[in-house]
């Protein structure tokens, strides 16, 4: 990766995402000269948990950097800039005097607030807000009253995991209202310890996931916080995704670096990406599988339920997005491997689906975390349906990949008829997305050309990149765009019938699984 590279500048960039935390470092062509990875599994203590430990993710933070410099060309002093990307609205809980944390990072794919959730969106002061914004609504057409009428609470927002969290803990809860806790998203954590525990942080991209922050006043949202009886006192500052985020204590690494870049890392992946103008969609294929679409200057809502988000803000300018989400891709692989022995990895998994042309009938729905967009269920559990005494293995493997692509489907589906703008290419990251079988079977069901970076991760790219432009190491998106990106191409190839057919069975079994996950009396 690196040549002769003395005297040269860099940004460094660190990626926390939901398997591992990686630094790398990026030359002034785009070039990345050097990299480290450290794996970061998450936590499953009991039924629908998703943790992580906040310690063990600041010591693996300071362990790819130092490594990362030990082994050259980077060293701390010749670094311009530092961007730091996280798996957003994953949170925490820490002492303020003594940055001690008093809970586990509990993670965005986490469902314990199920019912917590629940309560919330039958609570009828929420019924009675959204009935005012749906007035407010028609009479203004007000895009913050417009996305509070149509709002349901899932366990995705930070909202309703911190509720639940804190409901169960009256003690923390009191402390929290006394001022001792902080709550921060990784990139708040990570930003309080890199400063010496200085500065308490974060930017509107990992802020307007939590759902507490208002992402078109760009505010935190007062009335949600009484709604949810949390304190406000608890939330970091929020500066621009491109702000000054101080430095980095000396006594780290021998040397304060800016912070020049906080961002969530499906915005980072969306910048990284170069998706800079409305209608550009990229799909990041990592822990889960996330659908991101550019909507411009101006927040979108979505009838669809797909969320509303603040992509990122520069020079006090904000990018706003709509997304949708498969809630497991490599976290299920994973769990293929350890769980069933079917294969641990997305090549092995791709290499077993190479082994037939078709499923021979097998339908793989892949929740076992429940079901996000369009049905937002989360007792929903993985299936597997039309098993025969011919299916073998392959079969199963090509399921898995048109699970996870007839899910980005549907998400693809509601994106169009959302933002009324047909989706012509698809841009794909992630470690999951070097399966072939996997985008050629995107393709297919979309019915549009799928291109797949050759770097598998593009949220470092992003962080890198942000925290680049705002110090003036790189000076226009246009110079981004201009680096050489290399993009393997998958094309539509499937015959339409063929198609329609794969579709419509699709969602009859996503119709049979959810009516068996139903409540008594009928409730999904």
């Amino acid at each position: 990766m690196a040549g002769d590279r003395s005297g040269e500048r860099f940004v460094l960039a660190v990626d926390s995402g939901g398997a591992g935390i990686r630094a790398v470092a990026f030359a002034r062509d785009g070039a990345i000269v050097a990299r480290e990875y450290c794996p970061t599994p998450a936590t499953h203590p009991e039924e629908g948990a998703s943790e992580h430990d906040p310690l063990m993710l600041w010591e693996a933070l300071l362990g790819v950097v130092r490594r990362l410099f030990d082994r050259g060309p980077v060293r701390p002093e010749s670094v311009a800039a530092l961007g730091i990307a996280n798996q957003r609205a994953s949170f925490c809980l820490w002492e303020r005097a003594s940055g001690r944390p008093v809970s586990s990072v509990v993670g965005w794919q986490d469902i314990r607030s199920a019912a917590t959730t629940d309560a919330m969106n039958r609570d009828p002061r929420w019924r009675i807000v959204k009935a005012g914004a749906a007035i407010g609504r028609a009479l203004t057409r007000d895009a913050f009253l417009t996305a509070a009428s149509m709002l349901s609470f899932t366990t995705d927002h930070a909202s309703c995991r911190l509720k639940w969290l804190l409901d169960r803990d009256p003690g923390l809860k009191a402390r929290c209202r006394s001022g001792e806790i902080l709550f921060g998203t990784l990139d708040s954590w990570f930003i309080y310890n890199l400063t010496g525990r200085k500065l308490h942080l974060t930017d509107p991209s990992n802020a307007s996931g939590t759902s507490l922050y208002d992402p078109f006043g760009l505010r935190w949202n007062a009335l949600f916080f009484k709604l949810f009886d949390l304190p406000l006192e608890l939330m970091p500052e929020v500066r621009d995704t491109d702000g000054d985020f101080g430095a980095t204590d000396p006594a780290l690494f021998g040397a304060a670096i800016p912070i020049r870049a906080a961002v969530g890392d499906q915005m980072a992946a969306l910048f990284g990406q170069c998706c800079f103008e409305a209608g550009e969609v990229k799909i990041s294929q990592g822990s889960g599988a996330f659908v991101d679409v550019n909507v411009g200057p101006r927040g979108k809502t979505s009838p669809r339920g797909l969320f509303p988000l603040v992509a990122w803000v520069r020079g006090g300018r904000p990018r706003y997005m709509l997304e949708g989400y498969v809630a497991t891709a490599g976290t299920l692989i994973d769990w293929l491997g350890g769980g069933l022995g079917l294969a641990d990895t997305a090549a092995a998994l791709n290499e077993y689906a190479s082994g037939c042309t078709d499923t021979d009938g097998v339908i793989f729905l892949p929740t076992p975390m429940g079901i996000r967009f369009p049905h937002f269920n989360p007792r929903v559990r993985g299936s597997v349906l039309g098993l025969s005494l011919t299916t073998r293995r392959a079969h199963v493997a090509r399921a898995v990949f048109e699970g996870i692509a007839l899910s980005i489907l549907d998400i693809l589906d509601g994106m169009a008829e959302d933002v009324r703008t047909p989706i012509t290419v698809i841009k794909t990251d992630g470690g999951v997305s070097r399966s072939d079988i996997l985008l050629q079977c995107l393709a297919d069901f979309a019915n549009v050309l799928v291109v797949r970076s050759p770097e598998a991760d593009m949220t470092a790219s992003g962080a890198a990149y942000l925290a680049g432009l705002s110090v003036g190491f790189w000076k226009s998106e246009e110079e981004l765009k201009a680096f050489g990106r290399g993009y393997d191409t998958f094309t539509p190839g499937m015959d339409a019938r063929k198609r329609i057919e794969k579709v419509t069975r699709w969602r009859r079994a996503v119709k049979a699984v959810l009516a068996l996950h139903r409540e008594p009396g009928g409730r999904r």
